[in-house]
């Protein structure tokens, strides 16, 4: 932070040098980047100060009933800093930082779970979603890191009965107001319960789903529509036509070529970790792991706008949960 943005905290938000601006958080409040359009976090950063749209930030924001929706960060930094501009980046900020304590910590108890070292715990530190949002305070994080809450929790209910599952409640509840994606989450827990003839659990998991369609009905009601063609034409048609497309970005020097080249490499690993999550169909465990990994698998099925899958960036925080849950069973049958 020191180097890039000249010790200033909102740096991390990658707020672009013609990208407009609230006279709120102006030039004396904002710090730009070397970059004119900027990234995702610039607008989680005006939510966070505008969390119940009441500030007329919407017209600042690309998509406002989209962001809106990601409220769960956002909104939390705003309750901690009780509202005040002063504080609610570093809370923001801060709220990155412990779900990176929580996403290597769940890491590292699944491993010792598995009779693996601790340290496998850092590999949280690797995930796609993690490093970007590292470097761009995006909302992949936190999501990443209840991806493995859910699973540690949820991993014991066949052993601990009751009142285990209360924190896999609540990270579902939590994992759909991070993003839309969690919904994924409440989908696969009730899929799972409905095969082991838990109704009350299927009862509740569809429950923990409530604060999430309230909340998106206040941000419907308060927000523009939102135009964007998000479902694909046909299965996979977002990640097929940027297979046959390629890369559109400059490649004028050994660097960018490089990087063109590296981003066909991501590609091709979102094509196999989807290769192996349909491969699951054929195995005759049906557990947590399995489920929640072909739910998602279906889920990057109806993905069809372009730009999510164009970037290693896009793509691969989008499909973080899926590799995550992959790496999970790699670890637990030592593949």
């Amino acid at each position: 932070m020191a180097g890039n943005y000249q010790g200033q905290w909102t740096g991390l938000f990658y707020t672009g040098s013609k990208v407009l601006l609230p006279e709120d958080l102006g030039a004396d409040h904002t710090y730009r980047v070397n970059d004119e359009t900027g990234y995702d976090a610039q607008y989680y950063h005006l939510i966070a100060h505008d969390p119940l749209i009441r500030r007329n930030f919407a017209s600042y924001i690309d998509n406002p009933r989209l962001r809106w929706r990601r409220i769960g960060v956002p909104g939390l930094a705003a309750l901690l800093a009780a509202g005040s501009d002063r504080y609610v980046d570093s809370a923001y900020i801060a709220i990155e930082m412990v779900f990176v304590l929580l996403g290597t910590f769940w890491l590292s108890r699944y491993a010792q779970g598995q009779e693996l070292h601790a340290a496998w715990g850092f590999a949280f530190l690797l995930i796609p979603a993690v490093l970007v949002s590292l470097d761009r305070m995006t909302v992949d994080l936190p999501l990443a890191a209840l991806c493995l809450g859910f699973v540690w929790h949820g991993a014991h209910l066949d052993t601990v009965p009751g009142p285990s599952r209360w924190p896999v409640y609540a990270i579902l509840a939590a994992a759909s107001l991070v993003r839309e994606t969690g919904m994924v989450l409440v989908l696969a827990w009730c899929a799972y319960s409905a095969l082991r003839r838990d109704w009350r659990a299927v009862g509740i998991g569809a429950v923990c789903a409530l604060p999430a369609l309230a909340w998106w009905a206040y941000v419907q009601a308060h927000t523009v529509p939102d135009g964007t063609a998000w479902l694909s034409r046909y299965p996979f048609s977002g990640i097929i036509e940027r297979t046959l497309q390629g890369i559109h970005h400059p490649t004028s020097t050994p660097w960018l070529r490089t990087a063109a080249s590296l981003e066909d490499v991501a590609l091709t690993g979102i094509w196999l970790a989807l290769l192996a999550a349909f491969y699951l169909l054929g195995a005759r465990r049906w557990g947590l792991i399995e489920i929640a990994c072909l739910a998602f698998a279906v889920f990057a099925a109806f993905l069809g706008r372009l730009d999510i899958w164009e970037s290693a960036y896009a793509t691969g925080r989008t499909m973080s949960p899926l590799l995550i849950l992959l790496g999970l069973l790699a670890l637990r049958d030592r593949l």
